[in-house]
């Protein structure tokens, strides 16, 4: 069928009218689930009651306490956002006090399969930093996501290697560093107060050695 150019614009008004709407709708279901998904972890960071992505598994004890770095510190959060932005990943963080393990404070280990997926197991051994030995350990975890070159790093001064093999970053130390300040400044004095008693409740959680809580 032939048409006028002055009908071809009558039919393109008439197609515009009768699917607009439909249109609309389906940009809105061209949405994938996984990203529905992906946003509904990120927003969780930020939400009236924040927490953690499920891909974090907290050992008990540790919820409370991450929920106030959340609560309190927006460098905790955007490292939150980060971490439940990544698809692929998995980790873990527990709370060891063991005497004889050398000065590191805090130890991160990770594994990536053949398809990517990045496996981590966060362990925090010092007991009196552990909201800055967290964020410091959360950092290395997302420098792995950013894909950071630590050898690259350690050329240009911005990182050190230890002396178990394991690397240091300038990053992670700021890190850790920011986000105890911010909890500490947005912390209530009562609140402050309050802290060694969650502190004693946690290591009876976690089951400290005697010997380690003089």
């Amino acid at each position: 069928m032939w048409y006028s150019p002055e009908s071809l614009v009558n039919v393109g008004a008439w197609a515009s009218l009768i699917f607009l709407a439909p249109s609309e709708v389906m940009v809105a279901r061209s949405v994938a689930p996984v990203d529905v998904a992906r946003a509904s972890r990120i927003a969780a960071c930020d939400a009236a009651t924040p927490a953690l992505p499920d891909s974090i598994a907290l050992a008990d004890g540790l919820q409370a306490i991450v929920r106030s770095l959340l609560e309190r510190s927006p460098k905790f959060r955007e490292q939150c956002r980060a971490i439940a932005a990544a698809p692929r990943l998995h980790a873990t963080v527990s709370v060891s006090f063991r005497p004889g393990v050398g000065p590191t404070r805090a130890r991160t280990s990770f594994r990536q399969n053949q398809w990517g997926a990045l496996a981590a197991e966060i362990e925090i051994r010092g007991a009196l930093e552990l909201t800055e030995l967290i964020a410091h350990e959360f950092e290395h975890l997302i420098e792995q996501l950013d894909g950071v070159d630590l050898k690259a790093l350690a050329r240009e001064g911005e990182a050190r290697r230890l002396a178990d093999g394991a690397f240091e970053t300038d990053r992670a130390v700021a890190a850790g560093q920011q986000v105890a300040g911010e909890v500490l400044n947005n912390t209530p004095d009562r609140v402050r107060g309050a802290g060694a008693s969650v502190w004693r409740t946690l290591r009876r959680v976690i089951g400290t050695p005697a010997s380690a809580q003089r």
